[in-house]
């Protein structure tokens, strides 16, 4: 069903065909608001529609719910785009997301190239900021490419050069929209409005296949499509013109002498956008590039004119505030450019010229030759419940024709279920006629947000919202869409000069280079290869000398590790005893810890828990509800989570993930599956605005299901909390969300099957106890943004289970971070620039004493601001109503203590403002910096200092890290900072543990590991570390991989796969990725794969050397027995074992290639060391 069934009805009212037969150009109609959408879906159908059809609104989220409400339309009747807006300002030195650019440049596109032909109407949705910015004027010749399996019109290079001028930027690895990647004859390419990259395999100039690929491991997809389109990345392209023009222009603009010199090469640079209104020969209107046909619908106009004036004021002010911006943005003083000036209103309606327009009030100014709609918004006391059924008695009862809307088919099935419970004739429409019987109801699936009533044609519709209550409508449905960013899964070493590195054998180094050398097997007829090494530095084993080096064979990466411990560790002496004892001390040290972890760990899996059954049918009903795509690793949690509870052990899982990336979903079906088994289930959150917001989240979430809900916090009155805890105890509640109140002592459950935890960090010892005692046999759920270092170890050393959310929503900016000395005139741009996007700002001041003053400043330097106060002293009930109200936006700036680092969800808050940054703690400022940045606008965060007052070495420390982690996902690597800079503690105890900055943390967890294995009788095969020296050709030559450290993460890969340790199948799966990612194995890498598999099994064999020494293959390992000597005579005559050094000697053969020498070496391990469960085969075929 479309959105059309409505549009005939309202194009019967006669005051609605009174402004659709209106002969002016320019009209004012008076309509209520949630009628202005309906009126554009039946302007759109009427017989003689315009051809194009311009929206315009106050606010870019505004255009995307008319956007979502016009999305129905998609079909043969309309073709629906977004026009947005750059989400940065002109002069900024951000340039705009790939993806905002090209969905510019589609809407420009089919407007320039629509067919006259056509009787589809064009209708383009855009926020008055889209409109009153100049843009270039060669958008509409903008180049598009079209990546097309079996064509040969362009090779490699020529795709190369093309995604260069198209603004693409070319790197290693593609993780991102707009960037592109050339391996061999490979090229990667992450267009901006696809879901996926798409790889295509070149063969000389002829494309022979296409895929789309994974970012998160970069394997191809089984989908084949059979072209992808490749729009630019940039508004701004690098022509020959724009080149010349920066050249000239570098001499007269000393601020911006860098970017115009890289500009005049060719090299695109964030933020080249600001220098627009210099470098081309004019900017003109982007409503030039709509057809003099076009008709323009203007959304409530005053709203429209105020939000064009405060931009251009803002734009102009924050020029001269001269932001710096840390994250992303050069710290130079914006230019003034004052062609890149907003447009005014009036410029607006010039520019407009003949085409008709429509100006769509809500208000009734008294403007003489307005045509007024005899309508008026549908408005209940209390919108949906008994109410909203009530309310359609009423207006059938007046003789009004009654609809029904709703936005999904499970709403739809609902509300003729509800109507039906309170016996009211109801119908389903699917049709363009809503003509049912007198005094029955049509129920039709369409968004409405809000209902109206048109009196003059006796039409009632009731909306989302009015029917069906709370805010349903109030967000509107994205499309769905894959999320497909995700970070570090492919987890190249990313190692830069001077980062310290743990190697098992010989301690703390730092890392300075990867090196090629050739190595050569020595004696008289020696055989040379290259082979490649990573450098390390280690402390000098003379007083002031040189610092000693390490080379470590690339195959050998498996050794190494990251160092995650002190500030700046001492390095190691290589063969000194510091090393050794450092080592031997932890291990003392771990054996304690890990009998006492063992017991824990042996109580748990001990306990009797409840096995819950496998998902219903009900269960899939309610994940098929939910409006977004997973992402891959929401999927991949949500299975392990029901895994857990399925066993017939209590569940105890933790879940770390940034801030927004989808745990309360997760939190939201582990519940319904508990429920289904007749289980209660109770969610414990730390504040009591959290404890609501998940109330309403889950409220929406159970709306069609029949799931008994209530809330217990510190604000529910004494009779509600009575009726909570009688209800929990006689089984009347099936889900409760509370606070720490659940944990009081008059509360009991009649069957409690599972607790989850919100926010865990923020809970006390003494709530833990509580919790411990509560948890004796039932499933527990964690979630966590920031773990605190205590609970972060023992998820990894296995203790509990853990599960990380790393792929962040789609449309999710990194949030720009910017870390400085306090201005006011910085302070009123920034906050300025956020209601200026009619967004909101949180403003952090940490001591309650004095916050009434901070407040009162900022009223003084932004008058125009909304401003509340929120602090933890405040009377429960005042503070309650502040944080509900900025909520929901009745303020513009909450100025607050660290009340609000708790999981509050305010998307439309995207600026963040905390004064004296320098007193709060790593994981503070990273869940504070979590409470922007989670809608689809950029987000800024300011940590500021006092300029007067040093910072002190680890407050510097905390808000570099802060700076240098403000990509997505960051959180897992503060927390591992934090680890760091605190120190994780005893796990059991209360007191510091200096092992872990003695070892790194690394090695620390794997001796944890290693000790819990022995406690649990489990023998681990002990990796020897083995010296394997052969004169093949055996590396990743650069022809191969060009990228240094896509190399270092290719042998990463081997080198694990070659552990004793390793599933069988891990290095066929890696030589299938690198077949995938890079294409064919050349020679020396199918050399290097071949003794990847040597080393595996030299390594579980036990052997310590394999190596070449002149003409003879040399084996060092456990002592061979008599019957072995024998079989080693036999095989190879000429062939010696010395007993007492556990030498084998065996001239080698002649050399007939490298595969074959890996192949023979296989042999004779294989023959004279047989594995243990596989008797030997004779190798009478490989005798020298």
């Amino acid at each position: 069903m479309t959105s059309h069934a409505l549009a005939p009805a309202l194009a019967g009212d006669p005051s609605i065909r009174t402004l659709l037969d209106s002969p002016h150009q320019r009209v004012h109609a008076i309509a209520p608001r949630p009628l202005h959408v309906p009126l554009i879906h039946t302007l759109i159908d009427s017989p003689d529609h315009p051809n194009v059809v311009l929206v315009i609104t106050a606010s870019s989220r505004e255009a995307d719910q008319v956007r979502g409400s016009l999305a129905h339309l998609e079909d043969s009747r309309a073709q629906v785009w977004d026009l947005p807006a750059w989400e940065t300002l002109p002069h900024e030195r951000l340039s705009p997301h790939p993806e905002t650019v090209a969905r510019r440049l589609s809407a420009i596109r089919a407007l320039t190239t629509r067919r006259a032909d056509t009787d589809v109407p064009l209708v383009i949705v855009a926020s008055v900021r889209a409109l009153i910015q100049p843009v270039s004027p060669h958008l509409a010749d903008a180049p598009w490419r079209q990546l097309i399996a079996g064509s040969q019109d362009m090779g490699l290079e020529g795709w190369a050069e093309a995604l260069t001028h198209m603004a693409y930027q070319r790197v290693d690895l593609v993780t991102r929209r707009g960037e592109f990647a050339i391996r061999g004859g490979i090229l990667d390419v992450f267009p901006p409005l696809v879901d996926h990259p798409v790889r295509a395999d070149f063969f000389g100039n002829t494309i022979e296949e296409l895929s789309w690929f994974q970012v998160a491991d970069q394997r191809s997809l089984d989908d084949r499509p059979g072209s992808v389109h490749i729009p630019p990345a940039r508004e701004m392209l690098l022509d020959e013109s724009v080149r010349q023009r920066a050249s000239q222009l570098a001499s007269e603009y000393p601020g911006v002498e860098g970017m115009l010199e890289k500009i005049s090469q060719g090299i695109v640079v964030e933020g080249m956008e600001s220098l627009q209104p210099v470098l081309l020969d004019r900017l003109v209107p982007i409503i030039d590039f709509f057809p003099a046909d076009t008709q323009i619908v203007e959304c409530e106009p005053e709203r429209v004119r105020s939000r064009a004036l405060s931009l251009s004021e803002t734009n102009r002010e924050f020029l001269e505030a001269a932001w710096q911006v840390a994250a992303g943005g050069s710290t130079e003083r914006p230019i003034d450019f004052h062609a890149g000036d907003f447009y005014s209103p009036d410029d607006l309606l010039d520019q407009a010229g003949p085409r008709r327009w429509w100006a769509l009030h809500h208000l009734d100014s008294g403007t003489p030759g307005s045509v007024r709609l005899e309508a008026s918004a549908l408005e209940l006391a209390t919108p949906g419940g008994d109410f909203a059924l009530e309310a359609v008695r009423e207006q059938l009862s007046a003789g009004h024709s009654v609809v029904v809307t709703a936005a999904g088919h499970g709403l739809v099935e609902r509300a003729l279920t509800l109507l039906a419970d309170a016996d009211i004739p109801a119908v389903e429409v699917t049709g363009d006629d809503l003509a049912v019987a007198t005094g029955s109801v049509a129920v039709v699936q369409v968004m409405v947000p809000h209902g109206f009533v048109l009196s003059g044609s006796g039409l009632a519709v009731f909306g989302e919202y009015e029917f069906f209550g709370g805010s349903q409508a109030a967000r509107p449905r994205p499309p769905k869409r894959t999320a497909q960013k995700r970070r570090e899964s492919v987890n190249p070493l990313e190692l830069s000069p001077g980062d310290f590195v743990v190697h098992d054998t010989h301690g703390i180094g730092r890392f300075v280079e990867v090196q090629s050398r050739e190595v050569s097997t020595g004696g008289r007829d020696a055989k040379k290869s290259t082979r490649e090494f990573v450098v390390l530095e280690y402390a000098p084993s003379k007083r002031g000398g040189p610092p000693d080096k390490l080379l470590v064979p690339t195959d050998q990466l498996d050794l190494l590790s990251l160092y995650v411990g002190g500030e700046s560790p001492a390095l190691s002496k290589m063969g000194g005893s510091d090393w050794a004892g450092a080592k031997s001390r932890a291990r003392k040290a771990v054996r304690d810890i890990a009998v006492d972890l063992v017991k824990l760990y042996s109580e748990r899996m001990a306990r009797p828990g409840f096995a819950f059954s496998p998902d219903t049918e009900l269960q899939r009903e309610l994940e098929d509800a939910f409006a977004y795509v997973e992402t891959p690793d929401q999927l991949t949690v949500i299975d392990e989570v029901k895994a857990d509870m399925e066993r017939p052990i209590p569940m105890d899982r933790l879940i770390a993930g940034d801030v927004g990336f989808g745990k309360t979903e997760i939190a939201v079906r582990a519940a319904f599956k508990a429920v289904q088994d007749n289980k209660q289930v109770a969610i414990l959150a730390p504040t009591t605005l959290l404890v609501r917001q998940h109330m309403e989240t889950f409220q929406e979430r159970y709306a069609p299901f029949p799931v008994r809900l209530a809330s217990l916090s510190r604000f529910s009155s004494t009779s509600e909390a009575k009726k909570v805890v009688q209800g929990l105890a006689e089984g009347t509640i099936d889900v409760v969300i509370g606070t720490h109140r659940l944990l009081s002592d008059g509360v009991s459950f009649l069957d409690l099957g599972l607790l989850i935890i919100d926010e865990e960090q923020r809970f006390g010892v003494e709530h833990k106890d509580k919790i411990k005692k509560l948890r004796s046999n039932v499933d527990v759920l964690a979630m966590s943004a920031t773990p605190i270092p205590r609970t972060l170890e023992m998820a990894v050393t296995g203790i509990r289970e853990m599960s990380t959310l790393q792929t962040p929503p789609e449309n999710r900016h990194p949030i720009l971070t910017f870390v400085g000395a306090k201005s006011d005139q910085q302070i009123v741009a920034a906050i300025r620039r956020e209601l200026l996007r009619e967004g909101q700002v949180f403003y952090v001041s940490n001591r309650v004493q004095g916050i009434y003053d901070v407040a009162s400043r900022l009223e003084g330097l932004v008058p125009e601001a909304r401003i509340a106060v929120a602090h933890g002293q405040m009377a429960e009930a005042e503070l309650e109503r502040v944080m509900v109200d900025f909520w929901e936006g009745h303020y513009d700036v909450l100025v607050s203590t660290t009340i609000i680092e708790t999981g509050i969800d305010v998307s439309n808050a995207n600026t963040l403002i905390v004064e004296r940054a320098d007193r709060f703690g790593l994981s503070q400022l990273h869940q504070l910096r979590g409470r922007v940045g989670r809608g689809r606008e950029r987000a800024y965060a300011y940590f500021l200092f006092d300029d007067d007052k040093p910072l002190g070495e680890t407050a510097h420390e905390r808000l570099d890290t802060l700076a240098s982690h403000s990509d997505l996902g960051g959180g897992m690597a503060i927390a591992m900072k934090d680890l760091e800079l605190r120190g994780a503690g005893n796990l059991l105890g209360a007191e510091q543990a200096g092992h872990i900055a003695g070892v790194g943390f690394d090695l620390y967890l794997r001796m944890i590991s290693e000790a819990i294995g022995t406690f649990r009788g489990e023998v681990t095969p002990e990796q020897t570390e083995l010296r394997l020296e052969l004169p093949v050709d055996a590396r990743i030559p650069e022809d191969y991989i060009d990228s240094d450290r896509l190399r270092l993460e290719a042998y990463q890969k081997l080198s694990h796969a070659a552990s004793p340790n390793a599933d069988d199948a891990r290095i066929d799966a890696v030589v299938d990725e690198l077949v995938d990612r890079y294409g064919p194995l050349p020679g020396p890498v199918a050399t290097l794969v071949a003794v990847t598999r040597l080393r595996r099994q030299a390594q579980s064999r036990g052997l310590s050397e394999v190596l070449v020494m002149g003409s003879k293959l040399r084996v060092v390992g456990p002592p061979l027995p008599d019957s072995l000597q024998v079989r080693l005579q036999r095989l190879y005559p000429a062939g010696s074992y010395l007993g007492p050094a556990r030498v084998v000697l065996i001239p080698l053969p002649e050399r007939p290639g490298d595969l074959s020498t890996v192949a023979w070496v296989e042999g004779v391990i294989d023959a004279l060391y047989p594995a243990a469960h596989n008797p030997a085969t004779p190798a009478e075929t490989l005798e020298s």
